[in-house]
Protein backbone atom coordinates (compact mmCIF):
# COMPACT_ATOMS: atom_id res chain seq x y z
CA UNK A 1 0.00 0.00 0.00
CA UNK A 2 1.13 2.95 -0.79
CA UNK A 3 -0.23 7.12 -0.37
CA UNK A 4 0.21 9.83 -3.73
CA UNK A 5 -0.90 13.30 -3.88
CA UNK A 6 -0.15 16.80 -5.03
CA UNK A 7 1.11 17.49 -1.10
CA UNK A 8 4.70 18.42 -0.57
CA UNK A 9 7.14 16.25 1.55
CA UNK A 10 6.94 17.95 5.03
CA UNK A 11 2.67 17.90 4.13
CA UNK A 12 3.20 13.98 4.02
CA UNK A 13 5.50 13.64 7.00
CA UNK A 14 3.69 15.21 9.22
CA UNK A 15 0.49 13.51 7.90
CA UNK A 16 1.69 9.90 8.43
CA UNK A 17 3.37 10.96 11.77
CA UNK A 18 -0.07 12.10 12.89
CA UNK A 19 -1.82 9.10 11.81
CA UNK A 20 0.91 6.43 12.41
CA UNK A 21 0.94 5.40 8.93
CA UNK A 22 2.77 2.70 8.45
CA UNK A 23 3.02 2.67 4.44
CA UNK A 24 4.91 5.39 2.49
CA UNK A 25 3.45 8.54 1.13
CA UNK A 26 4.44 9.72 -2.52
CA UNK A 27 4.77 13.42 -3.40
CA UNK A 28 3.82 14.21 -6.51
CA UNK A 29 3.97 17.96 -5.83
CA UNK A 30 5.17 18.89 -9.31
CA UNK A 31 2.38 17.20 -10.94
CA UNK A 32 4.51 15.09 -12.83
CA UNK A 33 2.16 11.35 -12.30
CA UNK A 34 -1.37 13.41 -11.37
CA UNK A 35 -1.54 13.95 -15.73
CA UNK A 36 -1.44 9.99 -16.32
CA UNK A 37 -4.25 9.32 -14.10
CA UNK A 38 -6.81 11.70 -15.22
CA UNK A 39 -8.01 12.83 -12.14
CA UNK A 40 -6.88 16.66 -11.97
CA UNK A 41 -9.21 19.13 -11.56
CA UNK A 42 -9.67 20.84 -14.27
CA UNK A 43 -10.09 24.66 -15.21
CA UNK A 44 -13.60 24.62 -16.49
CA UNK A 45 -14.80 21.94 -14.20
CA UNK A 46 -17.19 22.14 -12.02
CA UNK A 47 -14.33 22.45 -8.98
CA UNK A 48 -12.44 25.26 -10.53
CA UNK A 49 -10.97 26.42 -7.49
CA UNK A 50 -9.33 23.18 -6.95
CA UNK A 51 -7.46 23.64 -10.28
CA UNK A 52 -4.18 21.51 -10.38
CA UNK A 53 -5.07 19.17 -7.39
CA UNK A 54 -6.13 15.56 -7.91
CA UNK A 55 -9.88 14.35 -7.12
CA UNK A 56 -9.77 11.70 -4.47
CA UNK A 57 -9.55 8.16 -6.16
CA UNK A 58 -8.17 5.23 -4.94
CA UNK A 59 -6.81 2.02 -7.10
CA UNK A 60 -6.15 -1.26 -6.39
CA UNK A 61 -3.34 -2.97 -8.10
CA UNK A 62 -2.60 -6.51 -8.39
CA UNK A 63 0.81 -7.66 -8.55
CA UNK A 64 1.46 -7.29 -11.71
CA UNK A 65 0.26 -3.39 -11.61
CA UNK A 66 -2.89 -4.07 -13.24
CA UNK A 67 -5.70 -1.78 -11.42
CA UNK A 68 -8.41 -4.51 -10.48
CA UNK A 69 -10.78 -2.13 -8.63
CA UNK A 70 -11.22 1.99 -8.56
CA UNK A 71 -12.61 4.68 -7.15
CA UNK A 72 -12.68 8.29 -8.06
CA UNK A 73 -15.33 11.28 -7.27
CA UNK A 74 -15.43 14.69 -8.05
CA UNK A 75 -16.42 15.92 -4.78
CA UNK A 76 -13.64 16.37 -2.89
CA UNK A 77 -16.12 16.16 0.01
CA UNK A 78 -16.80 12.83 -0.34
CA UNK A 79 -14.57 9.79 1.03
CA UNK A 80 -14.08 6.38 -0.37
CA UNK A 81 -16.30 3.83 1.27
CA UNK A 82 -13.17 1.92 3.25
CA UNK A 83 -15.31 -1.77 2.99
CA UNK A 84 -15.57 -1.50 -0.82
CA UNK A 85 -11.54 -0.72 -0.63
CA UNK A 86 -10.52 -3.77 1.61
CA UNK A 87 -13.50 -6.06 0.18
CA UNK A 88 -11.37 -4.83 -3.17
CA UNK A 89 -7.93 -5.94 -1.61
CA UNK A 90 -9.55 -9.21 0.03
CA UNK A 91 -10.57 -10.40 -3.40
CA UNK A 92 -6.73 -10.36 -4.49
CA UNK A 93 -5.82 -12.21 -1.47
CA UNK A 94 -7.83 -14.66 -2.73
Amino acid sequence: MLGISVESDRAHTAFAKSLNLEFPLISDFNRKVLPAFGIAYTEDGPFRGMFGMSRRAVYVLDPEGTIRWMWITDDPLVPPNIEEVLNAVQQLKG
